[in-house]
């Protein structure tokens, strides 16, 4: 059964982790869904790890972590977040942007941590869009993508 077909309440989260991701960014995501899965005893959320290729996700940390999808047959989900971390665009494919682009076709929030937002306008889907990346990153991004209005904070959300 694909994440987008449950019909039991719980919303999966798909979390494409790139290669060298923020192990910190990914857990930091995770970690409530977790606990209000607990608060609320019951299974209010759900996740599964997308890579590029459906190996392991390997961290920054050199921790790894078993993948659900390949990107490539990965499902829609009704909230898809990247978590990137050192030199994100290095391993972007046409096969990451269609995924995103598909997830932007039904109306499902995109999101991104740490340098996933590169991913996101390097699909061109942040084009005229407020985003932000990790400090370290921004004025690269910025250079990069000047369609995009790129902010300093450390969250921001305009549209999905």
């Amino acid at each position: 059964m694909s994440a987008e077909t449950f019909d039991d309440g719980m919303l999966t989260v798909g979390f494409l982790l790139m290669p060298a991701f923020s192990m910190m960014a990914f857990v930091s995501a995770v970690e409530p869904l977790r606990v209000a899965n607990r608060l609320g005893e019951r299974s209010l959320f759900g996740w599964e790890i997308v890579t590029p290729d459906g190996k392991p996700a390997q961290a920054s940390n050199d921790m790894s972590l078993v993948a659900a999808h390949a990107v490539a047959d990965a499902p829609t989900y009704k909230l898809a977040i990247v978590c990137a971390g050192f030199e994100p665009g290095r391993h972007a494919t046409p096969a990451i942007d269609r995924w995103l682009r598909r997830h932007d076709r039904a109306g499902a929030p995109l999101g991104a941590m740490d340098t996933g937002a590169f991913l996101l306008a390097g699909a061109h889907l942040l084009d005229g869009h407020r985003a932000t990346v990790h400090w370290e990153s921004l004025e690269s991004f910025r250079e990069q993508f000047p369609a995009v209005e790129t902010e300093g904070g450390l969250f921001v959300i305009d549209g999905n």
